[in-house]
């Protein structure tokens, strides 16, 4: 397989509607081989709030173009609820707007947590981590793991 550089050159002299459709395949393929393995792994009862924070981080990262980085927030957080701060590179926010989190949680048979995800630009998710943007109510920093797409 080619390495990305020299598929570059390629790729930017491809006419418009080819590089449009060639972007939707990848996405398409991209997004069945995340559902594929997403299945495979799937949390069930008895999986733990870390382990389902983890996936969920994981198909978030692999899903969504815009995620670059996510903090896992587990101190202050009932034992049942999943916190998640997202750094999204295409958030359209603005810069002083608060942190406010929405239940985010899919549908998984056996599984009984809550998960609140709060979305956030690049700008706010350092503001955050460096203490100058608040969370929202009840939301810490203690404990934090940041995972980004490399290493998951």
């Amino acid at each position: 397989m080619s390495n990305i550089h020299e598929l570059v050159p390629t790729l930017v002299n491809l006419p418009r509607h080819e590089y449009a459709d060639l972007i939707l395949q990848v996405d398409a393929e991209r997004r069945r081989t995340v559902e594929r393995e997403a299945e495979q792994t799937r949390p069930h009862r008895g999986t733990s709030k870390d382990q389902f924070a983890v996936w969920m981080a994981r198909q978030h990262l692999a899903i969504d173009k815009g995620i670059v980085k996510i903090a896992y927030l587990p101190g202050n957080a009932p034992a049942d609820e999943v916190r998640l701060l997202e750094a999204n590179a295409l958030a359209s926010l603005p810069e002083n707007a608060p942190v406010e989190a929405v239940d985010f949680m899919p549908d998984i048979d056996g599984v009984s947590f809550s998960l609140y995800v709060a979305d956030v630009t690049l700008r706010q998710f350092e503001s955050v981590v460096n203490g100058q943007l608040k969370l929202p109510t009840g939301w810490s920093l203690e404990g934090v793991r940041i995972f980004s797409a490399g290493e998951l």
